[in-house]
């Protein structure tokens, strides 16, 4: 009997090659640092800062998908420019994609209280694939050998709008097509399909209910050519602006509990349980998701505890 992670590689390499579209990965905590699915959000800050996060996505399968990222940017000949680098590391089954993305953000200031952002990224895909791990009943060359590292550029695109206490974006994550065909030997290959684009909208508001309790909702729509439209509604409880706790659906069937944590005026502190109502419950006891977000202040100037983070 083949195992699991045979079965899913073999899943996984029927898809690459017939539905790559659907090759985004996805965060349920996608409000708390949202350069990672933005670069024009970076425009909102006036400090430098990061990220980093990791999910373990349906716990129980073998070869289920495992979410490594990684997000700095900065100010830049001052705060209307900013620069930035993300480093993804996406692995599911046999196949392992890295990213990395060196990304700009401008920011234009409309009045006293709002800021439009435009961003862009220069992205290099890291692609390599252990198809010899796979078995198959017949003698299939594609599966014969590893696939080598191969390397294959990409763009990203964001807007961004903020208030105080409202924000909305767009992203295009890829304007790119990047796959990996196989003829007498691997190849990674680059082009342009608009049916291939996925499109992000994000949005949130930040509502006071007294002095000490904030209600931060925010939702994301996610949209590809030829695969379901998939959204997510989050609200989070803010005690304080220090701690929260709150939920998000997804419309995969998939509902979260998540947490967060104002650890000090630098480090903030989230994690996430999602827990499936498809029939991947009955095989997997749900994911995994952490994040540590980090400040770095001037010295000269006071951190803002305050700031809503939505």
């Amino acid at each position: 009997m083949k195992s699991l992670k045979s079965i899913i590689g073999v899943f996984v390499l029927f898809v690459a090659h017939n539905g790559v579209g659907q090759n985004q990965f996805h965060m349920t905590q996608y409000m708390m640092h949202q350069p990672f699915i933005n670069p024009s959000s970076m425009g909102v800050y006036d400090n430098m800062n990061g990220a980093i996060f990791y999910k373990n996505q349906w716990t129980g399968f073998d070869g289920a998908p495992q979410l490594i990222g990684f997000n700095f940017n900065s100010p830049v000949g001052g705060l209307n420019s900013r620069v930035g680098l993300t480093v993804v590391n996406d692995r599911i089954g046999v196949n392992n994609n890295t990213d990395i993305a060196a990304s700009y953000a401008y920011t234009l200031k409309i009045n006293s209280t709002s800021n439009l952002s435009f961003g862009v990224s220069a992205s290099l895909r890291l692609s390599q694939s252990d198809f010899a791990d796979v078995e198959t009943n017949i003698v299939d060359p594609e599966f014969s050998a590893n696939s080598p590292t191969l390397a294959m550029p990409n763009f990203k695109f964001g807007a961004y709008y903020r208030t105080n206490k409202f924000y909305v974006g767009i992203a295009l994550p890829n304007l790119l097509k990047n796959e990996i065909s196989f003829d007498t030997d691997f190849k990674g290959k680059t082009s342009f399909d608009f049916s291939d684009w996925h499109f992000y909208l994000h949005s949130g508001y930040s509502f006071t209910l007294s002095e000490k309790l904030d209600l931060n909702a925010s939702t994301i729509f996610k949209h590809v050519s030829g695969a379901p439209f998939q959204m997510d509604l989050s609200a989070i409880l803010a005690i304080q602006k220090k701690f929260g706790i709150g939920f998000n659906y997804r419309t995969s069937k998939d509902l979260s509990a998540m947490i967060r944590f104002r650890l000090n005026p630098m480090l903030e502190m989230g994690y996430a349980y999602d827990f499936s109502f498809s029939q991947l419950r009955n095989f997997s006891s749900g994911s995994h998701e952490i994040m540590l977000i980090f400040d770095i202040y001037n010295k000269d100037k006071k951190p803002d505890m305050a700031m809503p983070r939505y």
